[in-house]
């Protein structure tokens, strides 16, 4: 009988309880009970050798997956991440993640964690969908050094260069995984990979053109008026409320001028690529990069900062946030602006030839359209006019 190991301290990992979005049912504790966790474990040792293995009394979650981790008598670990959510379009995301996660290995050197293996359909032994994966010795750059309650999400300043300079590395390299089309990724019954449709809006798309034209046809902005006058709370709602309604038909009417690679190839992108997703060391150095639900390829006029440097666009915002220069007034802007353009440089050092990333992140009038279309799906209040407006004038976005 194998005796449980020790915990393993290091890790700072915690179950958050996101049982409000989900009335009457905690769907953390619901997985935790309706799992045949022994079930995994003997799944697991059949994989490995054999060996006998137990969950270890470290656990952590998101809004969609719970993970566990396990240990073998030989003291090896891996991880066991069960979703919590059952639908169609859910198990479509996890299916997708995986194949994404499989040609990442087979195509390229960026650090994902290696898959042992999966179920997509909640009809299993194990009774939800389920991914086996290999361990990476590390915390989230989030949870590391304390956690957000010591620095409030934010990287230490003394390990922030070495961060950026790590993720810039793995950015790149994702940025170098090109294809034909706009879509998400699939693995075919022959092996080979292709681009499928995003489960909101369609697709796959040949062109950017066709891509915007649908993002435009099929977005909705998430908020109804009420909701919008309260947030504006005083301010120019008028003008908002009409900047909102007209966006899709803005950006619909100006699709065939968005891009200047109309026909791609297009860059793959990680749907969330924020440091709570990039798994370091104590050091932090980037050891991988986890949860890939959602990853797709995208026009190269839409590929932007990891999420840790995203940044509103000054046309966006109140014109009183700048000064009369252009640059942030508050502090935290600053430094905002200031470590983009040394995150922009890193990736300069970190590209060969194939400049594509960094020509992206010197894009203006792109970055501004990406944070626009990420901001309307998500609600967030804005001057979607003025986005527009410079757009229009721009004519093609990189000119």
């Amino acid at each position: 009988m194998l005796s449980n190991p020790p915990l393993i301290d290091t890790l700072n990992w915690n179950i958050a309880d996101y049982s409000s979005l989900k009335a009457h049912i905690n769907p953390v504790q619901d997985t935790i009970q309706r799992v045949d966790w022994d079930n995994i474990c003997r799944l697991a040792s059949s994989l490995n050798n054999g060996l006998p293995c137990v969950f270890l009394d470290k656990t952590t979650n998101g809004l969609n997956n719970l993970v566990r981790l396990l240990q073998f008598s030989d003291q090896t670990r891996w991880i066991a991440r069960i979703s919590l959510r059952k639908s169609t379009g859910d198990l479509s995301k996890l299916r997708s993640e995986v194949d994404t996660m499989q040609l990442i290995k087979e195509r390229s050197d960026l650090p994902v964690p290696r898959l042992f293996a999966y179920e997509v359909d909640e009809k299993n032994p194990i009774g939800a969908p389920f991914i086996l994966m290999e361990f990476l010795p590390g915390n989230t750059a989030m949870d590391s050094a304390g956690g957000y309650d010591v620095h409030r999400g934010r990287i230490p300043s003394a390990y922030r260069q070495g961060f950026y300079r790590s993720v810039a590395k793995c950015h790149v390299q994702m940025t170098a995984l090109r294809f034909p089309k706009i879509g998400t990724i699939f693995k075919r019954e022959d092996g080979e990979y292709d681009i499928g449709p995003f489960p909101d809006i369609g697709g796959p798309f040949d062109t950017a053109t066709s891509f915007f034209e649908a993002w435009a046809e099929h977005t909705k902005f998430p908020l109804g008026k009420d909701k919008i006058l309260l947030g504006m709370r005083g301010g120019p709602a008028d003008q908002v409320l009409t900047a909102i309604k007209e966006f899709p038909s803005r950006i619909k009417g100006m699709a065939s001028r968005l891009s200047h690679n109309d026909h791609g190839p297009f860059p793959l992108s990680h749907a969330d690529f924020f440091h709570s997703n990039i798994v370091v060391d104590k050091d932090f150095e980037v050891l991988g990069i986890i949860d890939w639900e959602g990853a797709h390829t995208l026009p190269l006029e839409l590929i932007t900062f990891p999420e840790f440097l995203n940044a509103m666009p000054t046309s966006f915002d109140l014109p009183e946030n700048y000064d009369e220069d252009g640059q942030p007034v508050d502090e935290e802007g600053k430094e905002r602006w200031k470590s983009r353009n040394n995150y922009a440089e890193m990736v300069k050092l970190a590209e060969d030839e194939d400049n594509v990333l960094s020509t992206c992140l010197s894009n203006e009038k792109g970055l501004a359209l990406a944070y626009s279309l990420t901001s309307y799906q998500n609600g967030k209040l804005g001057f979607y006019d003025k986005v527009t407006d410079e757009l229009d004038m721009a004519g093609k976005i990189a000119d």
